[in-house]
């Protein structure tokens, strides 16, 4: 059992402590004379295991976000004070409430061992960044609130082994596997939904009781309209209604197929949930590889079951002025009416997704990564004789993010440009992606 105290400065006086327990058991099935007898020669290893801890959270809270903050400038020669910061003095620890159950074990005196766990973490005091209407002059347009409370329940499991060992060659392994499922389970203000931008680009995320949070939140499309060239989005009701960029005095930008008016898609009113932006199964695996002074390590790194919005995608496909994607060249024209891109209209930032975020740029984020591999050799110091005071030399190679294996359209599947925002994940607006980087190197030993 442990209990421990901490204190964060950003919250306000009488907040800033947070007082955290746990506790744990466990029973070795193993040392039990019944078990030993029974199946000890096969099950060397087994023990059962449970626990419970509470542990705050303070991530993502800016330095004292409690207060209301003014910041000094100029203008000109003039120096200026203005409103930089609204603070929340109810800010407190978030704290996650973790219960555990497990099983380790060994087989073959310990050349296998595992664990399986069953995980649920609670949290509660919730804090995000709850956006508020511009007119009310707060910097940001959003301030730091308690929201509510969500959960991760899964299962964890791992394996590591040693493969084969025959004369100089030997092969050890390592395999972990974990399912999650997260859901907000309460927001503050009636539990209404939270809508998250992208730096005031596109509002992509949103988080709703009953959902995982930060999923993608957007407007359904149904392709281009062979017959004009127009894009086709869904309404609540399910009714298909394009969008004429250009249109003359009176005629209205939104109408169904018959050409009769239409109310403007909303994404409010008319959004959809598609997936959630947090992965459902993620993982690796590792080898190390080894004969006589020759050694192998490879890393595979995979994740998968969430979705990215691929707003980069939305942007090369806009018909403003600035480069445009390869794929505008399959649009939709007199002689190819089954172009996959709507008619190219200047200025027409809507139907393809810069203005409201669309399903046609939802995509899977599932991956495999070659995260690292690295080949290494041993010089024996017996090679340098006695008068080379070396006792070792190692010559390897490393690459890292060797390579990648995704049916994701961008740069990156990992990638977020809303970094670690609790509320705005899986969208991707003109990432930068993961470098792949090549080293040699010299590791010696006097």
């Amino acid at each position: 059992m442990n209990l421990r105290q901490d204190e964060y400065p950003a919250f306000a006086p009488g907040k800033k402590r947070g007082i955290f327990w746990g506790a744990s058991a466990g029973w070795t099935l193993s040392e039990e004379t019944f078990w030993k007898n029974a199946l000890g020669g096969t099950i060397n290893y087994l023990r059962l295991r449970g626990s419970y801890g509470e542990v705050g959270n303070n991530n993502g809270i800016g330095d004292f976000a409690s207060l209301g903050l003014y910041g000094s400038g100029l203008y000109a020669a003039d120096p200026t004070l203005a409103f930089s910061q609204a603070g929340n003095p109810n800010l407190s620890w978030e704290t996650s409430k973790k219960t555990d159950l497990g099983i380790n074990f060994g087989l073959f005196n310990d050349r296998i061992t595992g664990e399986i766990t069953y995980f649920l973490n609670a949290i509660d005091g919730l804090i995000l960044n709850a956006p508020l209407s511009p007119s009310k002059g707060v910097p940001g347009n959003s301030i730091a609130t308690i929201k509510g409370s969500m959960q991760n329940v899964g299962w964890e499991f791992s394996l590591t082994g040693s493969v084969l060992r025959k004369g100089k060659f030997s092969w050890n392994t390592n395999f972990n596997f974990t399912l999650m499922e997260n859901e907000v389970t309460s927001l503050a203000a009636g539990n209404a939904d939270i809508l998250s931008s992208t730096a005031g680009l596109e509002t992509a995320n949103i988080i709703r009781v009953g959902e995982s949070i930060g999923s993608l939140f957007v407007i359904e499309t149904r392709g281009v309209n062979p017959a004009n060239g127009r894009r086709m989005f869904v309404n609540q009701k399910g009714e298909e209604i394009q969008y004429p960029h250009v249109v003359g005095a009176g005629q209205s930008r939104w109408i169904y197929l018959d050409g009769r008016t239409a109310t403007a898609v909303n994404q409010t009113v008319d959004g959809k949930i598609y997936g959630p932006t947090l992965p459902k199964w993620f993982g690796a695996w590792e080898n190390t590889l080894r004969y006589g002074n020759l050694d192998l390590n490879f890393q595979v790194q995979y994740s998968g079951g969430n979705y990215i919005y691929n707003g980069t995608k939305a942007g090369l496909r806009d018909a403003r002025f600035w480069n445009s994607h390869t794929d505008v060249l399959d649009r939709w024209t007199e002689s190819n009416t089954k172009g996959t891109i709507p008619r190219v209209v200047f200025g027409d930032n809507i139907s393809n997704g810069s203005a409201i975020p669309l399903s046609e740029n939802v995509e899977k984020g599932d991956f495999l990564r070659l995260r690292n591999i690295t080949l290494g050799y041993n010089i024996p110091a017996s090679v340098f004789g006695s008068k080379v005071k070396i006792n070792s030399l190692r010559i390897y190679g490393n690459i890292n993010n060797a390579f990648l294996l995704t049916g994701y359209t961008g740069t990156d599947p990992e990638v977020s440009t809303n970094g670690n925002s609790n509320g705005s994940l899986g969208v991707d607006r003109n990432s930068v992606p993961m470098a792949r980087t090549f080293l040699v190197g010299l590791n010696v030993g006097f």
